[in-house]
């Protein structure tokens, strides 16, 4: 292949390509390409390379392309072997220029052929297009891969919610089965140790403890009433005339307040108390609570010695105590038991329930088997340091049957409290009507027990702050001054236990309607609202 070069200086106008020579048109070996053909893949090839060096050259490229161009030196070949037809730069370009022809433009690449490396045509037509295609499927594929790590995501709380219950409830099952286990070897080890002598050096001494503060009550007859008693047996008179009834009590402080049970003294006429030391002294009430079967007496003697009060809610089933009072007029009688039960307080449904004069939600009462009868009541039941954690108050039936049951000391100790110092108890007052779960919602989904006690209406010509805060009938009462309402009759000991204007944090579920099935009908499920009011607790009208 032959090149004419022309040797004259570079002009600074833009290049011209001169008319196509005799010389240069030998060096076209078109083979069976027709001249036409020739001519019109050669301005095609000047157009590229000027748009390339026009878009992506440097001034100096210009400068060579341009002394190039002048003197014709572009050299068109085809092929014969493939018949592929190739643009090559100019021949008198310097190694750096073809370098630089050949090295992509970044700015040109989006829709132009590497000069060099462009092959025919049709492959620098389709490279566009499969960039283009490779930037889509990029995005698809990112899209692809964020879609599915949500779902994963999504599948994972799924999975959790479904599941996370289920092991919550077998890890609280299993953990309570371990301190059933440690409990159990624990107490095979201990019981190797226990002495049945040191029981009854406890049993000693816890009445030793105990004897000078126990007291002996007994209810007098007035003078009047004996009087008949006699004149109907003749004249005669008998030391039982003089006696209406007994019971027993305890000395709780130096001043000589005495702790009983309210119908231990109810409708006395006069009281009569033995002390420990055989002292009889005349006894007035300061004040009783009914709703617990309380009362506090008091006596004017010197050289008391008070009881110790113990914790009730410390107490547990199987803690041994002992019970000391004046069963029918024996006094300073003690007896010994375990706790059998704690927190009996509906026993409407108990046979023989009729006897316990102080099963209301105000006594939260304990169970125990400690002998008790008929001139028990109002004595202390003891622990086995000689702390008093009940006052004894009923038992099932007229005679014992191996069930007593005694107010805790907790609630026993607060009262008496209040009644020395304000003569009644300062209960609060919600004003409200309540009813427990009927058998058929008294469980949950899940099977575990529904805690709660629905309002089914507000007293009548009474004031009901739950009113005024805005509960309604139908409300369920859930949480109450920040712990979870079991059912109705803890909910009432709750209010009771706390004192009037006390505002107390009151949380409910409200019923908004009933859930729907899939094909749009009821499935009979009510649907609740969780709400909290602020409710100022009222003072409980003496009349109820």
């Amino acid at each position: 292949m032959s090149e004419e070069k022309d040797k004259s200086p570079a002009k600074s106008s833009p290049p011209l390509l001169p008319p196509q020579t005799a010389s240069s048109a030998q060096h076209l070996t078109a083979g069976t390409v027709s001249s036409a053909e020739e001519d019109e893949y050669l301005r095609d090839c000047l157009t590229a390379l000027s748009t390339a060096d026009f878009l992506g050259s440097h001034s100096e490229e210009k400068r060579q392309l341009s002394s190039t161009s002048s003197a014709g030196s572009v050299t068109s070949m085809a092929s014969q072997s493939g018949g592929q037809r190739t643009c090559d730069a100019p021949t008198g370009a310097s190694p750096g220029d073809a370098q630089r022809s050949a090295r992509p433009q970044a700015s040109s690449s989006a829709f132009r052929c590497d000069r060099d490396n462009s092959g025919d045509q049709k492959a620098c037509d389709q490279k566009v297009p499969e960039e283009r295609g490779a930037t889509t499927a990029g995005a698809v594929q990112l899209a692809t891969s964020t879609f599915v790590s949500i779902a994963m995501i999504l599948s994972l709380l799924l999975l959790a919610k479904w599941m996370l219950p289920g092991l919550v409830e077998n890890l609280r099952y299993r953990w309570h089965r371990g301190e059933l286990r440690a409990e159990y070897e624990l107490s095979a080890e201990e019981l190797k140790r226990v002495s049945i002598d040191s029981l009854a050096d406890v049993s000693r001494l816890v009445s030793q403890k105990m004897s000078p503060s126990v007291v002996h009550i007994d209810l007098l007859r007035d003078q009047a009433t004996r009087q008949k008693f006699e004149e109907l047996l003749g004249g005669r008179s008998h030391p039982s005339f003089r006696y209406e009834g007994q019971g027993s009590g305890f000395i709780i402080d130096t001043d000589g307040h005495i702790l009983t049970n309210h119908h231990v003294i109810d409708h006395a006429h006069d009281i009569e108390v033995t002390l420990g030391d055989g002292r009889r002294l005349v006894a007035k009430v300061v004040a009783i609570d009914p709703l617990t079967d309380l009362a506090v007496i008091k006596i004017n003697a010197d050289g008391l010695i008070p009881v110790e009060w113990g914790d009730s809610d410390k107490v547990v089933v199987g803690t041994p105590v002992w019970a000391i009072g004046s069963p029918f007029g024996l006094q300073q009688t003690v007896t010994f038991g375990i706790i059998s039960g704690k927190h009996r307080v509906d026993l409407s449904q108990t046979q023989d329930a009729s006897g316990v004069r102080s099963g209301t939600p105000y006594g939260d009462l304990m169970q125990s088997d400690v002998a008790l009868n008929p001139g028990n009541s109002g004595g202390p039941l003891v622990n086995s340091v000689g702390q008093v954690i009940g006052v004894n108050a009923a038992i099932l039936g007229d005679t014992f049957r191996g069930v007593s049951f005694s107010i805790p000391s907790n609630v026993a100790r607060r009262v008496a409290e209040f009644l020395i110092e304000q003569g009644s108890v300062p209960r609060g007052w919600l004003g409200v009507q309540l009813e427990d779960f009927a058998p058929e919602e008294a469980l949950n989904p899940d099977g575990s027990r529904r805690y709660g006690a629905r309002i089914v209406a507000f007293p009548a010509n009474l004031p009901s702050p739950a009113r005024q805060a805005g509960l309604r009938p139908g409300d369920i009462i859930v949480v109450f001054n920040g712990q979870p309402v079991p059912d109705r009759a803890t909910l009432i000991r709750m209010i009771g236990d706390t004192i009037a204007d006390t505002i107390v944090p009151v949380e409910i579920d409200r019923p908004v309607g009933r859930e729907s099935e899939s094909d749009g009908e009821s499935s009979g499920t009510v649907k609740y609202r969780r709400l909290e009011f602020k409710v100022k607790l009222g003072l409980r009208p003496a009349s109820i």
